[in-house]
């Protein structure tokens, strides 16, 4: 059977559930269309642990983070576990060593293709960094990128060829086929609701989401809305949460009482399962993503707010400028309390504004959904394999 038409055995570096973090729901989604999809016979998921992680014990092997060592061992593991393709997602900070470096033992020590998968592209790293991510590229047989522009920055501050690049869009799990007014008005229900304009900003807590700059602009909006309610979804980042405790949290907290917006702020201070989750998201009126960082080159959760068509605001990061396009949502200025209320207002003020953003948010996330990712990455893992064999190939007759 041709590779192009048999499964195919897929290995897996990343963070993963339990593990809170953004790549590792990535991986743990990307891997079941996989298998839903019928591109996979089986994925074999190595799971990056710190010392605050650890995996199930139905995983044969994990990556120890900070142990230099454990990275070539995996290499040893996944070399004889008859693997096609190595699926490698990447993060600076889930890696040991500076900028990551231990990943670079694991990758010159694979025998097997390997599909790198760039969450995080600086377009101005320490030189450190930057040879980080040429030296990945370069014994990657291909790269994936989530945005058009993160794919010109390879090429143009890293210098790697454009051919071995492949953009691909951060996936989205689809809510189920209701109209929009249906769906929000059972979520609005379920959740006790119903009388309120509901503003979000969901993922793991951390400062560099600018939540305060979303809670300042509420004192703008509360006089002429009293109504709004405005979620603040999810925990602490477990990084922060060891390094810094809940220091962040609470002086958003601090601030909604300082500002009187006690009954305009609700703290979501928990891991939601993805049910929860989509039944929030679906209650929704407007999704918030005030970032601070204008580098943020991918991003989980304002991909999941437009798969469930809902009108966003947002700050101007390389992400949010590209995936915003087409009148999919309004860009907001960074760390600026009033252009974030300036773009609620006219939002919420113009009915047929906000079903145009809805809607064309929801034929975005039409392209999206996680089975269509599936079905590209599997392109790119066949693609690499035959790369590789076309190469061993040449190399046997000369």
């Amino acid at each position: 059977m041709t590779i192009t038409k048999r499964m195919l055995r897929i290995a897996y570096i990343s963070t993963y559930p339990p593990r809170a973090c953004g790549i590792a729901t990535f991986t743990r989604d990307l891997t079941r269309a996989m298998m839903i999809r019928g591109h996979a016979r089986q994925n074999l998921i190595v799971p990056i642990e710190n010392n605050n992680s650890r995996g199930s014990s139905e995983i044969p092997y994990t990556l120890n983070q900070h142990e230099r060592a454990s990275y070539a061992s995996v290499a040893a593991f996944l070399n004889e576990s008859d693997v096609d393709v190595l699926s490698l997602q990447h993060e600076f900070g889930i890696f040991g060593g500076e900028w990551g470096e231990y990943v670079l033992d694991l990758c010159k020590n694979l025998k097997m293709p390997i599909v790198t998968t760039f969450h995080t592209i600086l377009r101005n790293p320490p030189e450190k960094g930057r040879q980080i991510i040429r030296e990945i590229s370069r014994m990657s047989s291909k790269v994936v990128v989530t945005i058009e522009s993160a794919a010109k920055i390879l090429e143009k501050h890293f210098s790697i060829n454009a051919n071995k690049i492949v953009v691909i869009h951060h996936g989205a799990s689809l809510p189920d086929f209701f109209t929009m007014y249906v769906r929000q008005k059972y979520a609005k229900h379920q959740l006790g609701l119903e009388r309120r304009t509901v503003l979000a900003t969901l993922g793991l807590i951390s400062s560099a989401k600018g939540i305060e700059f979303a809670i300042q602009s509420l004192s703008f909006l509360v006089g002429e809305r009293p109504n709004l309610l405005y979620l603040v979804i999810g925990e602490t980042h477990p990084e922060v949460q060891k390094n810094e405790g809940e220091v962040y949290r609470n002086k958003l907290i601090s601030l909604t009482h300082d500002l009187g917006l006690t009954k305009n702020v609700r703290f979501v201070n928990r891991y939601l399962n993805d049910d929860e989750l989509s039944l929030h998201l679906q209650a929704i009126d407007i999704y918030i993503a005030p970032y601070l960082s204008k580098d943020q080159v991918s991003s989980g959760t304002l991909t999941l707010a437009l798969g469930h068509g809902k009108a966003v605001v947002s700050t101007p990061t390389i992400f949010a400028k590209e995936i915003l396009q087409h009148d999919r949502g309004l860009l907001c200025k960074f760390a600026n309390a009033r252009s974030i209320a300036d773009c609620v207002k006219k939002i919420l003020g113009s009915p047929n504004l906000k079903h145009k953003l809805e809607a064309n948010a929801s034929l975005y996330g039409k392209d999206i959904g996680w089975t269509k990712v599936a079905d590209q990455y599997d392109d790119v893992f066949k693609l690499a394999i035959r790369d590789r064999e076309t190469i061993a190939k040449v190399a046997t007759i000369s």
